[in-house]
């Protein structure tokens, strides 16, 4: 006979708890099932094809040629083709200046409305119309607003005397159509930047404020040093959100300025439409998208670094 100390566990009793263990993954395996089909059936599968596409040599207007292997060609011809670098250049250009226009108004905005006051309700509800607008609509909007001769905006700043800024139309004006694209994008996702800072700040715990009140703190102070560093998680998802999705902006170029004037306003996502849908050049226009799908990579990992300091919050 084998016999057992006091509280320890038998054979049978170890194997019946491993049983449990294997049907509480298999349970747990099961639930997140439907999740890793939706990411394999939306997100893998037109990636991989894409990535096979990149090495290929296939034009569209030559299908007497079919479909050929091209090694790295397209890479190669990417990476040396000064225009190809031109409008990485312009791609970094607008996703820069939107983020920080959206990061910084939309903190202030946030900021404000952290403090509840009548009609509260209502301003947050009108702060989230633009973002609720389609970025086609607005689009034309923005192309209402500053048409030359009947736009209300560039007819108020003739009113006020800032008609010589507007002599020529902004979006026909090579160094005025990138700002006005980034200002039209800004006013569309203003709003979802806000609301992200906005839940990061009502999750603040306010006893940080009232030791460093009674430490004497200014209230600059404890904006620099308890604010920001506890919204970091919250810049964080908001900064990269907002930064693979202005990678791929391609409406509002598309509607306001058609890439123009000549070039101007060319990004990665208006360059890879524009290499398979008029050039009909589907090798090199998937490498183009695999280039940017890259560089949304190197922007996360970034970012988690800097904003998120390695540190990971619960």
């Amino acid at each position: 006979m084998i016999l057992f100390k006091a509280g320890s566990k038998g054979p049978a009793f170890l194997a019946m708890g491993d049983r449990m263990k294997s049907k509480q993954k298999t349970k747990g395996f099961a639930y997140i099932l439907p999740a890793l089909v939706f990411i394999v059936v939306i997100f893998m599968i037109p990636l991989t094809y894409t990535v096979v596409m990149s090495f290929l040599r296939w034009n569209l207007l030559r299908p007497d040629l079919g479909i050929k292997p091209a090694g790295f060609t397209n890479y190669v011809r990417l990476f040396t083709d000064s225009f190809t670098l031109d409008t990485v250049g312009r791609t970094f250009y607008f996703v820069v200046g939107a983020v920080l226009v959206e990061l910084i108004i939309g903190l202030c905005i946030a900021l404000a409305l952290d403090t509840e006051f009548k009609g509260w309700k209502i301003v947050q509800s009108i702060l989230l119309v633009p973002f609720m607008i389609a970025p086609v609509v607005v689009g034309y909007v923005w192309r209402f607003v500053l048409n030359s001769d009947y736009g209300p905006i560039i007819h108020l700043m003739k009113q006020i005397g800032f008609g010589g800024l507007v002599d020529k139309p902004l979006l026909s004006n090579p160094s005025a159509a990138m700002p006005v694209l980034i200002v039209a994008d800004a006013w569309e996702y203003i709003p979802f930047v806000t609301l992200v800072l906005l839940a990061g700040l009502k999750s603040v715990p306010y006893e940080p404020y009232e030791a460093a009140f009674v430490d004497g703190a200014s209230s600059i102070q404890r904006f620099f040093y308890i604010t920001l560093p506890l919204l970091r998680p919250s810049i964080l998802v908001a900064v990269v959100i907002r930064t693979l999705t202005s990678l791929r902006v391609f409406d509002i170029v598309f509607i306001m300025t058609g890439g123009g004037p000549g070039t101007a306003t060319e990004t990665l996502a208006f360059y890879g439409y524009r290499t398979a849908f008029q050039a009909y050049n589907v090798g090199f226009s998937s490498a183009i998208n695999m280039l940017t799908f890259g560089i949304a990579v190197v922007f996360t990992i970034l970012y988690m670094k800097i904003i998120g300091g390695g540190k990971n919050y619960d």
